[in-house]
């Protein structure tokens, strides 16, 4: 018998690993590792979740995707992402909902998506690295914002997220959602139609 809940994140600095912690509070508890760190996926349930840092998702969570797409593929999943669009303002904040966020992890995710889950994070300019810093300026330049610190870290909608996640653990839905379209396969049956 698996065990409920794993919970599998990579993280830069920090933020991904905090909603990580969040989750498993509403799940009632689930083992919490590091990808780097991970030797089973035996569980009711795997949620993976990937920092998108410089518009691209974690390489090593794409790695473990890949790598134990077999082994996922009999797993019910969970995804999130956790970032910060240059765009962000408290105003849109309220309102994101960061599919975009999440195609690359679907592209590669295997298994039953019981469900998905785009986060804001923050940005402590203090905590970077020089490069980090250096490479987020240009690219928040040339998309026309100006980088600062900002905290958009959500602890009750992280926790209310796990929550759902355990009610679809304890009371699984007759059927289960069909995995979300990326944007490419959208525009695909477009084209078709």
């Amino acid at each position: 018998m698996p065990n409920k809940a794993l919970i599998i994140y990579d993280t830069k600095y920090g933020a991904t690993e905090q909603i990580a912690n969040w989750i498993a509070e509403g799940l009632n508890g689930a083992d919490i590792q590091h990808v780097d760190d991970v030797t089973t996926t035996i569980y009711e349930l795997v949620i993976i979740g990937s920092p998108i840092y410089n518009d691209m998702t974690s390489k090593r969570i794409i790695r473990f995707l890949d790598k134990n797409k077999d082994t996922l593929s009999s797993r019910k999943i969970a995804l999130f992402t956790v970032s910060v669009p240059p765009d962000m303002t408290e105003d849109r904040s309220k309102r994101f909902k960061g599919a975009y966020t999440l195609e690359k992890l679907l592209e590669h995710a295997r298994g039953t998506i019981l469900s998905t889950k785009a986060f804001l994070g923050k940005i402590e300019l203090k905590e970077m690295t020089e490069l980090d810093r250096l490479s987020l300026r240009i690219d928040y330049f040339l998309k026309g914002y100006r980088l600062r610190d900002v905290n958009y870290m959500d602890r009750e909608e992280a926790v209310n997220w796990g929550r759902h996640l355990y009610d679809l653990m304890v009371n699984p839905p007759e059927t289960i959602p069909e995995k979300p379209a990326t944007r490419q396969e959208s525009q695909k049956r477009e084209r078709e139609k």
